[in-house]
């Protein structure tokens, strides 16, 4: 896939054709100012694809941030315990009986 570079200039006189080019072509279209990058004109598809990752990652961190919301409230509730204690103490316990064989 090739990448257009137009000047801001001329891509303001001909933007319909360039919004068609790249809806048609799929070929994202670089807008340039003084000979430096400034912007891009994308399809719709390609816009898709960069903003999917991004908004799956910002779910993510937002499903994480309510679970430990929860356990949180669940911990000062004394629902529930804090596993980190009990996971070290397992760890410590396998350690132990694998020097143990030995």
């Amino acid at each position: 896939m090739t990448t257009m570079k137009v000047s801001i200039r001329k891509a303001r006189e001909k933007f319909s054709e360039i919004v068609n080019t790249v809806a048609i072509k799929g070929e994202p279209v670089i807008l340039v100012s003084k000979n430096k990058p400034k912007a891009a004109i994308v399809s719709l598809k390609d816009l898709e694809s960069l903003e999917k990752p991004a908004i799956k990652r910002a779910k993510r961190l937002a499903q994480i941030e309510r679970i430990g919301k929860i356990r949180n409230a669940l911990l000062q509730k004394g629902l529930i315990s804090d596993s980190t204690h009990i996971l070290r103490k397992m760890r410590e316990e396998r350690i132990e009986k694998l020097s143990d064989s030995n």
